[in-house]
């Protein structure tokens, strides 16, 4: 036989590739017929959405490249004889995406998630949904006589957060379904088949905990549950370079923002009082990377993960900083755990990945 050159990929176009694949290979044995992405303007959900890009590039060039089962596929998909012209007319068919915003969202997350959208050609949809944080507050008035206010109090401060960041998650989910569900009606598509919910959490946070239960970790599947926040971004900053999409330096230079207070505006446009996620978290994205590894292919446990640590951060880091990252990490992912059965069923990536169900059989109790 004549001899094979092998093409090895670097770890950006591994992600470009192997998920898309995947997607498509999901898309075309289901029932459904495209992919409902609920779009943050933030890091994650961008790189799903250009996941999904890619999807459609490659089922554009099987289609020009004249391979029937792929066209077949895809003919059935939209439920019409439709020869694709472009990948962005397939994107354009296969996925929905929507921006859902609140009082305390920014302008700018906005107007990102819609440049992006009209750059990869979605069928895009931009709204707020603050009226059902107003019906629960008026709610609680009727009962209690009581109105909570961001200044007030530490406990009226967390409480709204909370709302923001509990209530609102769930609903996200609700509306993110009921959107997938009549999608073929609002599009106009001539088959009648609902759309898939892509999840948009990544392994880093996962191990952290650092998510909301049936929020954007819950869904259908996920493209990145077990890819890095860094590896990630690489990955984002490389299909920025590759096809000069615009919207992506933007995304790219942008702190990442919980956004549950009021004043986004404010902060937006003076870059202060960002929420940074390592605040938040107590740990870097690298530092999350190295111990997530080490917990589950090193197999290291407190001990020796310090023990290792140790070596590899004693120039940065004191040993009473050390041990305190460890002990956190070992602590926040023992509480976290049981947010690890809620996971969805992701591409999997990193050997450290998190999923209980098939790659980490801990208990989680």
């Amino acid at each position: 036989s004549k001899p094979i050159s092998v093409t090895y990929f670097s770890m950006e176009e591994e992600i470009m590739l192997g998920p898309a694949c995947w997607l498509w290979d999901f898309l075309r044995r289901s029932p459904c017929s495209g992919y409902f992405l609920p779009l943050s303007g933030g890091l994650d959900s961008t790189a799903v959405a250009l996941i999904v890009h890619s999807m459609c590039c490659l089922v554009y060039e099987s289609c020009a490249r004249g391979n029937n089962a792929t066209l077949q596929d895809y003919f059935r998909l939209i439920g019409e004889v439709a020869i694709p012209t472009s990948a962005n007319n397939i994107s354009k068919m296969l996925l929905a995406t929507a921006y859902m915003g609140t009082c305390n969202s920014t302008a700018a997350t906005k107007q990102r998630a819609g440049l992006l959208a009209k750059e990869i050609n979605s069928y895009h949809f931009s709204f707020t949904f603050d009226p059902i944080i107003t019906a629960v507050l008026q709610l609680f008035h009727s009962i209690t006589g009581f109105t909570p206010s961001f200044t007030s109090s530490h406990l009226e401060d967390l409480a709204l957060q909370n709302l923001q960041r509990i209530y609102m998650a769930r609903c996200r989910l609700i509306l993110s379904y009921f959107f997938a569900l009549l999608m073929p009606i609002i599009s106009y598509q001539t088959a009648r088949r609902p759309f898939l919910v892509l999840g948009t959490s990544n392994v880093d946070e996962a191990i952290r905990g650092y998510f909301t239960k049936y929020d954007c970790s819950s869904a259908d599947i996920n493209p990145i549950g077990s890819i890095s926040k860094n590896d990630l971004k690489k990955f984002v900053e490389y299909y920025s370079n590759k096809n000069n999409t615009i919207s992506l330096n933007e995304i790219l230079s942008s702190p990442p923002s919980a956004e549950l207070r009021p004043g986004g505006e404010q902060i937006d446009e003076v870059k202060k009082l960002l929420e940074w996620r390592k605040d938040d978290m107590g740990f870097t994205y690298n530092e999350l990377s190295e111990m997530g590894y080490l917990r589950k292919v090193g197999k290291c446990g407190p001990v020796t993960m310090f023990q290792k640590l140790k070596a590899q951060w004693g120039n940065i880091m004191s040993q009473n900083q050390i041990g305190n990252k460890v002990m956190s990490f070992f602590r926040f992912f023992g509480l976290n755990r049981h947010k690890m059965t809620t996971l969805t069923p992701s591409y999997h990536c990193e050997a450290y990945n998190v999923d209980d169900n098939r790659f980490d059989l801990r208990p989680f109790l």
